[in-house]
C-alpha cells in the first residue's frame, strides 16, 4: 500500500514530459494547486534523490531539516522531471560566471519562503541566499510559490520615489499611532531648502511658519567633517546662503529628495548645531537633550544606511546580477514569470541589523531610529520603510508578517497602551517600553512591572554593542530613549543609565571588555559612576542572569549632570547602600597568556567566577588587592548571593568611598553545580556582616 501511495504521489508531482518545451519553461502538474490537500501523505513518498523534495508544493524549496541535522547538497542531473530541481538548475544556468566546482547549492529551512543558498566550498566568501517568486500580480496563486516584487534597482528613480511616497501616504492617512500629537515642536535651527533653484540657508525656528513640516537626516559622520558645517565664525554666512558645492553628496541628495516630497525644511545635525569651537560646546550640550523631540517630531527621517560617511551619498544602484529572470511557469493556460532575487539584508531584524550597514552599527543612530515615527532607509540594495505601525521593503520579503521578526521600532511601541481615554502627547501615551527580544501578544496588553524593568536592561545590552566615536557620549546617545522611557516609569529617577525602582537588579551588569572595536578607556576619562554600565569600556551583558531578587537597601542615590540634563552627560554620582559584605583578596594571574582573576578567602572552598569591569591592577605591579563583596541580589532557582566587587577609592581620604570594579557570578544551574552553590551560600552567610558603603 505504501508503495502504491508513493507511486501515485510521484506521478502527480512530476512535470509533464514535453520534449519540445524550451529549457526555461517549467510546466506544473495539472493538479498542482490541489496537491497540498494530500499533505499527510507526502511523508510516505520517496524524496527526489537530487534535492530531497517530497513533492508537496507547500514545501517547495523549503526543505525540512534532515535527520542528521545537516544541510542538503543539491546534485545536478540531466533528468529534470522534478519542479524543485528544475528551478535550481535554472538559477545555476542564469549565473554565467558561477564556478560550479567551487560554489555548492544547499537547501535550508527559510521561514515560509522558498530559497536556496550558494555556499563557498573554499570558505573565502559569504554564502549567497536566493529567494524565488512570481511577478504576475493577477490571476490565481500558485501553491508554494509566492508573489513578489522587483526592486527599483535605483533608489533615486521615479519607481523608488513612488514606492516611498505610497508608504508615506498610507502611514499618514491610516496609522493613528504614527501621528505626532501635543504641542508643535520645531528644532532650534532648520535648513530652509525651498524649491529647485532657491537658496539653501540656515534659519532659526521662529522664521518658519507655525506647524511647518521638516525632514531629519540620520547618517554616519565618518572621519572627515564636511565643508558646510556651522561654526560660530560662519553662522551669519550660513543664514544668508550655504553654497551647494559645500554640501557632501549625502546632504545634496537628501535635499533633492526632501524637495521632491514638497517639504521646505531639513534638519541635519552638523549644520543645525554649532560645531568645532571649544567655546561652543555649550551649544551642543543645549541641543543634545532635544534629540528626542527633533526626531520624534520630524515628518520623516531619512536613513543613509549604506554610507559610512556623508560623501558616499543617499542613493544607490543595485547590482543587476542580484535580480534574475529565470523563466516561465506554465500551469494550464496561465503563464507566470519566475524570478530569483538575492536575499537583501533584513534591517528590521533586530538580531541582524546592527551587523550589516554602517548606519546600524552606530550608537547615536540607534535612538534616532527608535524615536522617529517614520523612517525611510536608503540601503545599498533597496528602500526600506519602518514606522510605528508597519515595516515594508521594495523586495517584499522583509515586511511585517507572521514569519518575520517584528521590527525593533514596532516592538518598542507595541508596549504602548493608553492609560487614559484622552492624552495630550505621544510621550504621555507611552505606558510600557517593549522587550527587544520578545513581542507583546496584543496592543493593549499591559506588561508587568518586572517585564518593564527587564526591557530597559535588554535595550542597554543591545545599545552597548554599538559604536561611538566619543565614549563620553555613552549616556547622551541613549538619552532620547531614556526620556521616552521616563513616561513609562513615572515617579522613578533615572540614574546614569539605571532606574531607582530597579536599582538592585540594574547593578548586575557584566562587562564584555574584550569585545572587538571597543577600546579600553583611560582611567582619567570620566564617563559615568563606577556602578553604572556606562562606565564600562565596551559592551555589557545582562543575559547571564537567572531569575533574581534584590537583596540590598539603597539609602541614597543621586547623580549630577551637565546643564542639569538628567538624560545627558553625568558629572558625578553616588550610591549609599547597606547590605551584607565580606572582605576578600582579589588575585590576578595569567592563564594561556590571558589575565584572569580569582577571589581568595581562608574559609572559601567554592570556585567562583569573577568578571572585572576593567583591569583594577592597571598601572601597578601588584597582583593582589583587598576587595569587598557586597551582596546585591540572590538567585531564585538555587538561592545564591550575587555580589558586586568594591574597592576602596584611594584618591579621596576625607570620606570612605568605594568604586565598583566587577561582579562575582554565581555557579551554574546544573546538578553538579549545586554543591558549589551551597558552599558559596554557607560561606557568605558565615563570614559576611552588615555594612554601609558609599559607591562613586
Amino acid at each position: 500500500m505504501a508503495y502504491l501511495t508513493s507511486g501515485l504521489l510521484d506521478h502527480l508531482s512530476r512535470m509533464p514530459s514535453k520534449s519540445k518545451d524550451p529549457e526555461d519553461l517549467i510546466v506544473l502538474p495539472k493538479y498542482w494547486n490541489r496537491l497540498r490537500s494530500l499533505a499527510q501523505l507526502w511523508d510516505r513518498r520517496e524524496p527526489c534523490p537530487q534535492c530531497t523534495w517530497n513533492g508537496n508544493p507547500e514545501q517547495l524549496l523549503r526543505v525540512s531539516i534532515p535527520k542528521d541535522g545537516q544541510r542538503i547538497i543539491f546534485r545536478r542531473s540531466e533528468k529534470l522531471q522534478c519542479v524543485c530541481c528544475k528551478i535550481i538548475d535554472l538559477l545555476i544556468r542564469r549565473q554565467h560566471d558561477l564556478d560550479t566546482n567551487r560554489w555548492v547549492v544547499s537547501l535550508w529551512i527559510n521561514q515560509d519562503k522558498p530559497c536556496v543558498r550558494l555556499e563557498d566550498s573554499l570558505f573565502e566568501e559569504e554564502d549567497i541566499e536566493w529567494n524565488f517568486f512570481t511577478l504576475d500580480p493577477k490571476g490565481r496563486n500558485l501553491s508554494g510559490i509566492p508573489r513578489g516584487s522587483l526592486v527599483s534597482g535605483n533608489t533615486a528613480s521615479n519607481t523608488a520615489y513612488e514606492w516611498a511616497q505610497r508608504q508615506l501616504y498610507i502611514c499618514y492617512k491610516s496609522h493613528r499611532r504614527c501621528i505626532t500629537r501635543g504641542v508643535p515642536f520645531l528644532p532650534t535651527r532648520l535648513i530652509s531648502i525651498g524649491g529647485g533653484n532657491d537658496e539653501v540657508k540656515l534659519v532659526d525656528n521662529f522664521e518658519a511658519p507655525p506647524g511647518a513640516r521638516y525632514v531629519a537626516l540620520s547618517h554616519c559622520w565618518g572621519k572627515k567633517l564636511p565643508e558646510c558645517i556651522t561654526t560660530r565664525a560662519n553662522i551669519l554666512d550660513q543664514k544668508r546662503n550655504i553654497p551647494w558645492s559645500s554640501f557632501p553628496k549625502s546632504f545634496q541628495e537628501s535635499i533633492i529628495f526632501t524637495r521632491r516630497l514638497g517639504i521646505g525644511y531639513l534638519w541635519i545635525d552638523s549644520i543645525c548645531i554649532i560645531q568645532q569651537e571649544p567655546e561652543d560646546w555649550a551649544d551642543w550640550l543645549r541641543e543634545a537633550p532635544l534629540m528626542f523631540h527633533v526626531y520624534q517630531n520630524a515628518f520623516l527621517t531619512l536613513g543613509a544606511s549604506h554610507a559610512e560617511d556623508s560623501s558616499k551619498g543617499l542613493f544607490s544602484i543595485l547590482d543587476p546580477g542580484k535580480q534574475l529572470q529565470l523563466g516561465t511557469i506554465c500551469h494550464g493556460n496561465e503563464r507566470f514569470q519566475l524570478y530569483a532575487q538575492q536575499s537583501f539584508p533584513d534591517t528590521t531584524n533586530l538580531f541582524l541589523y546592527h551587523h550589516s550597514e554602517p548606519l546600524f552599527k552606530r550608537a547615536w543612530t540607534f535612538q534616532e531610529r527608535i524615536v522617529s515615527p517614520r523612517i525611510l532607509y536608503f540601503t545599498k540594495d533597496e528602500l526600506i520603510w519602518e514606522c510605528y505601525s508597519d515595516t515594508a521593503c521594495e523586495c517584499g520579503f522583509h515586511g511585517h508578517g507572521p514569519y518575520n521578526p517584528t521590527s525593533l521600532k514596532i516592538q518598542h511601541l507595541n508596549s504602548v497602551v493608553d492609560s487614559t481615554p484622552a492624552l495630550q502627547s505621544r510621550l504621555e501615551r507611552i505606558k510600557h517600553l517593549t522587550s527587544i527580544l520578545v513581542t507583546r501578544a496584543r496592543e493593549k496588553e499591559a506588561l508587568s512591572k518586572v517585564e518593564v524593568e527587564k526591557t530597559w536592561r535588554r535595550i542597554v545590552q543591545f545599545y552597548s554593542e554599538l559604536q561611538l566615536t566619543n565614549q563620553t557620549d555613552r549616556l547622551l546617545a541613549i538619552g532620547a530613549i531614556a526620556e521616552q522611557t521616563q513616561a513609562v516609569r513615572k515617579n522613578q529617577t533615572y540614574l546614569a543609565g539605571l532606574w531607582s525602582a530597579s536599582l538592585g537588579l540594574d547593578l548586575l551588569w557584566v562587562s564584555k571588555r574584550r569585545a572587538a572595536g571597543n577600546p579600553r578607556q583611560p582611567s582619567e576619562l570620566y564617563i559615568a559612576p563606577s556602578w553604572s554600565w556606562a562606565s564600562a569600556p565596551g559592551p555589557v551583558d545582562y543575559s547571564w542572569t537567572s531569575p533574581t531578587k534584590s537583596n540590598i537597601e539603597i539609602l541614597e542615590a543621586n547623580c549630577k549632570y551637565y546643564n542639569d540634563n538628567p538624560f545627558g552627560k553625568a558629572m558625578e554620582g553616588r550610591l549609599v547602600m547597606c547590605g551584607h559584605s565580606v572582605a576578600c583578596a582579589l588575585r590576578k594571574f595569567f592563564q594561556d597568556s590571558s589575565a584572569s582573576y580569582r577571589i581568595e578567602h581562608p574559609d572559601l572552598a567554592a570556585e567562583v567566577e569573577v568578571s572585572v569591569d576593567r583591569d583594577p591592577f592597571s598601572g601597578s605591579e601588584d597582583k593582589v588587592m583587598t576587595v569587598y563583596l557586597l551582596r546585591v541580589a540572590d538567585t531564585c532557582d538555587f538561592p545564591t548571593p550575587i555580589n558586586i566587587i568594591l574597592v576602596e577609592d584611594r584618591l579621596r581620604s576625607r570620606e570612605a568611598l568605594h568604586r565598583r570594579i566587577g561582579l562575582v557570578l554565581p555557579p551554574g544551574t546544573r546538578i553538579q553545580d549545586q554543591e558549589e552553590r551551597q558552599n558559596l551560600k554557607h560561606w557568605f552567610e558565615k563570614c559576611s556582616e552588615p555594612r554601609t558603603y558609599t559607591v562613586i
